[in-house]
């Protein structure tokens, strides 16, 4: 039995990408068992994101959400802890078994204990597109999440997904936590491009500072030995850190206050002991609102090297 309508709601699948060579080289039942394994771990944390599994088929399952930005912070767990746990996983690691998750939201036919229709099948397109050790989604999705996480996504390409009837951008959702474990993918549909790392310009109180690619990690607080010396009574000494991974800065906040980020156009929102991709321009506060102490705003501006100011 159906409901009458369809209700909104987000599907997520996972999927162990390089299942099927897994299968032949070590037989049926050590495979199935490895790839159970893989499955359990991911739904296990899909669970305790808010999540509910709905089916397993094979090497992959599909879950629900009630709530897409619950979904989103859940796909990122996921990887973490698969990352985290792959090296103590029978056979993970020497056949290099990863993840591969897709999700959308949106309408949904629901049944006694099945979901269907055009998100679901979007959602599962999206799953097909990704790489190992990848989380896709579309980009009106990414474009609609709030702006800390929206902030953590990127564009891949526009690409054309049979049945959608038109060009449909695609998003990759970034997780990896540290420089080293950044891996910069792209679609087999498009060519790889050379991408600029561009230059972290940093204002504050008259004075500035610039860093380019050559430089890993810059942090910011009262500690006298900060890159970024910040006298305010709101910033922790060891407040945070930008820090370059491949082509794109990251703000990592250590504080108790959080920092705050003023975009361009006004838009301001708060992250504690978490992290954000900066884009472009915009005023960062640490531990206080930039709106109401505008004087000890930090601006920084990504820009390519040789770029007019």
């Amino acid at each position: 039995m159906s409901t009458a309508e369809p209700v909104p709601i987000g599907v997520l699948f996972c999927d162990v990408a390089g299942s099927t060579k897994l299968y032949r080289e070590v037989g049926d039942a050590v495979a199935l068992r490895v790839v159970d394994a893989c499955l359990d771990l991911a739904a296990d944390v899909v669970r305790a994101g808010g999540g509910r599994l709905v089916k397993t088929i094979g090497d992959e399952f599909m879950a629900v959400f009630d709530d897409v930005c619950a979904m989103c912070d859940a796909a990122i767990a996921v990887q973490r802890r698969f990352e985290e746990m792959a090296p103590s996983l029978e056979h993970v690691a020497a056949h290099r078994l990863q993840l591969r998750i897709g999700f959308h939201f949106g309408p949904v036919v629901r049944t006694t204990d099945d979901y269907f229709g055009t998100t679901v099948n979007m959602a599962a397109r999206m799953t097909a597109l990704a790489k190992g050790g990848q989380v896709i989604t579309t980009g009106a999705l990414a474009d609609a999440l709030p702006p800390a996480r929206r902030a953590a996504t990127r564009t891949l390409v526009g690409v054309h997904v049979k049945g959608a009837g038109e060009e449909l951008r695609v998003a990759e959702v970034l997780w990896h936590r540290s420089t080293h474990q950044t891996t910069v993918f792209s679609l087999t549909l498009v060519a790889e491009q050379a991408v600029a790392v561009p230059e972290l310009r940093l204002t504050h109180r008259g004075r500035r500072w610039i860093f380019d690619e050559g430089r890993q990690s810059v942090s910011l607080g009262r500690e006298p030995s900060s890159d970024v010396l910040l006298d305010s009574e709101h910033a922790s000494r060891r407040h945070a850190t930008i820090e370059r991974r491949g082509d794109k800065w990251v703000l990592v906040d250590h504080s108790t206050n959080g920092t705050f980020v003023m975009l361009f156009g006004g838009e301001e929102f708060c992250i504690r002991r978490e992290e954000l991709v900066l884009r472009d321009v915009g005023t960062l506060g640490l531990g206080q609102s930039v709106s109401r102490d505008r004087e000890n705003g930090l601006d920084y501006a990504l820009t390519l090297h040789g770029s007019a100011e």
